[in-house]
C-alpha cells in the first residue's frame, strides 16, 4: 500500500470501475441492441424496457454509483493539485467520464428509457387492441398520423429508440474507455514521477 498510497489505490479502483462500466455498455453497442433489434418490436421493447428497470439495481446501478462518486472526488483532488505528476490525466479522465459517461446517460439515453417504459405501460395498461382507425389527421397534406393503439405508439418509439439510442451508448461507451485508459496512464504517471 506504500509505493500506491490511498490517493493511488483510488484512482486505480476508478480505473477498474470505469472499464467495467465501459464493458457492459460496449456489450449493449455490439450485440444485445443487435440482438434486441433483429426480434419482433413488441418483444424487443418489452425486453429493453425490464432491462432498463434491472440496470438501476445492484449490482449494475451500484457499480455506477461507486464508480460516479469515485471519479467525482478524483476530479476535485485533481483539479487541485493540477502540478502533481498524473493529475492532470485524472482531471481529465474525470471530465470524460463525467460528462460523456454520465451526462450522456442523464441528458439522452436515460429520457429515452422512461418514454420507452412509458409506451411500454401503456400497452399494458390498455389491453389488446388491434387496427384502430386513427382520429387525428392523415390525408396527403404531409401531417404526421399519429399511431392508432399504444401497441403502435410502442413500435414506433421502439423504433427511434434503437437508433437515438444506441448511437449515444456509443458515446457512453467510448468515453468510459477513454477515462479508464487516462486514470491508468495517470497512475502510472504518478508512480514514475
Amino acid at each position: 500500500m506504500d509505493v500506491l498510497g490511498v490517493l493511488g489505490w483510488a484512482v486505480a479502483a476508478a480505473a477498474v470501475g470505469c472499464g467495467l462500466v465501459g464493458g457492459v455498455l460496449f456489450a449493449f453497442s455490439t450485440f444485445v441492441m443487435a440482438g434486441l433489434r433483429s426480434v419482433a418490436p413488441e418483444i424487443g421493447a418489452v425486453a429493453m424496457a425490464s432491462i432498463n428497470r434491472h440496470a438501476t439495481k445492484a449490482p449494475f446501478g451500484s457499480l455506477l454509483l461507486v464508480t460516479t462518486g469515485l471519479v467525482t472526488v478524483l476530479g476535485v483532488v485533481a483539479a487541485t493539485r493540477l502540478g502533481d505528476a498524473g493529475m492532470s490525466l485524472v482531471l481529465a479522465a474525470a471530465v470524460a467520464y463525467l460528462v460523456g459517461g454520465i451526462g450522456v446517460t442523464a441528458a439522452v439515453n436515460v429520457p429515452l428509457n422512461d418514454r420507452l417504459e412509458a409506451a411500454d405501460a401503456a400497452v399494458s395498461t390498455s389491453g389488446p387492441r388491434s387496427g384502430e382507425a386513427s382520429s387525428s389527421g392523415g390525408g396527403a397534406g404531409g401531417a404526421r398520423v399519429r399511431p392508432a393503439s399504444p401497441t403502435a405508439e410502442r413500435d414506433q418509439v421502439w423504433r427511434v429508440f434503437l437508433g437515438r439510442w444506441v448511437a449515444w451508448n456509443h458515446v457512453r461507451t467510448c468515453a468510459c474507455a477513454v477515462a479508464a485508459l487516462l486514470l491508468t496512464l495517470g497512475l502510472v504517471t504518478r508512480l514514475v514521477g
